[in-house]
């Protein structure tokens, strides 16, 4: 930008927030779609041709063992398993504006800057909403227990607040996953995450005793499972509302109190991320006599792949540990 210091004309400012919302956009597109960090980047998103997300999958009844050579073998029964989410209403929005009284260099460089940390921010926190939304209901119906009580124990949370156990928990929800998937878990192509409260973060960052070495569980957890635990926290807007719509109507903790272990990968859940040429994701205009406002949308969702032999059915992958955190 040619303007150092000094003032800026109305002209010059539009100018900047244009092309600072262009370059702005193909970040989000890197960051979002192309290079996902964290959580996202356990069901990566492919870009969609339409406004759907489609799996198509089969299931079906085994063959036959230890048969003669001659003669007719029965016919395996096995049909196609069809699964789709509609994204007509799946579109995520966040404007900033740039007044005209910010037309000074220095303005005008932190609060396009400020802006779109704070959109990139909202759009994370969309899609993560989704994921977890997705993944808690689409888990199978028994894949399930309340934290504490695996072993006949009493119900308790995790971190120094109670006297939970999480190792038992996580063992006892991995051991589920498998015994009813059949996983081979020496293969090392299967990795589990952990998405749990970031309220019990202690639970994990600790130094604990664990089969006579003292290690954090979330080390002892990837050497021993492959798994990769992730804290959560809600999304709040400026005032500490943890709401993940302006109007206040749908709460951001989507997760709660509960605790989710799942294999990561496309064999437990699809994403797509849909992004159609005709349609503007990212616009700045001139509101009259006041300044430039920029727009950045995404349409997105999350498709759980079923293993119950329903379209849109649930998946055994996902397990739900309930009430680990007050």
């Amino acid at each position: 930008m040619p303007y150092d210091t000094g003032a800026m004309d109305v002209e010059a400012l539009g100018k900047y927030v244009k092309g600072f919302a262009r370059t702005t956009a193909r970040v989000f597109n890197t960051n979002l779609n192309k290079q996902p960090m964290g959580l996202l980047a356990a069901f990566p998103v492919d870009n969609l041709s339409s406004q759907k997300i489609e799996h198509f999958g089969q299931t079906g009844a085994p063959g036959m063992i230890d048969q003669p050579l001659d003669g007719a073998g029965d016919t395996s029964k096995w049909k196609m398993i069809y699964s789709s989410k509609d994204l007509t209403n799946s579109w995520d929005k966040q404007s900033f504006k740039i007044l005209d009284s910010a037309a000074t260099a220095q303005a005008a460089n932190r609060m396009p800057v400020d802006g779109a940390r704070m959109v990139q921010d909202y759009l994370v926190a969309c899609r993560v909403y989704k994921l977890i939304r997705e993944l808690k209901a689409k888990r199978a119906t028994d894949n399930h227990h309340a934290a504490g009580v695996i072993g006949g124990g009493a119900a308790s949370v995790w971190g120094s607040a109670g006297a939970g156990n999480a190792e038992k928990d996580i063992a006892a929800a991995i051991t589920k996953i498998v015994s009813t998937t059949g996983l081979d878990l020496e293969s090392g192509q299967y990795e589990f995450g952990l998405l749990y409260p970031s309220s019990v973060l202690d639970e994990f960052a600790a130094l604990n005793l664990i089969n006579l070495v003292v290690t954090r569980l979330k080390d002892y957890l990837k050497t021993a499972w492959n798994i990769t635990p992730y804290p959560f926290t809600p999304y709040s807007d400026g005032n500490g509302n943890e709401y993940i719509d302006v109007n206040g109507v749908n709460a951001s903790d989507v997760l709660g109190t509960s605790a989710l272990v799942f294999v990561k990968g496309e064999q437990t859940m699809i994403g797509g991320n849909y992004g159609p040429s005709d349609i503007m994701l990212n616009e700045t205009s001139r509101e009259h006599a006041t300044g430039y406002i920029s727009t950045f949308k995404q349409c997105m969702d999350y498709l759980c792949v079923p293993q119950d032999g329903q379209s849109n059915g649930k998946t055994k992958l996902v397990y739900e540990v309930t009430g680990v955190s007050a």
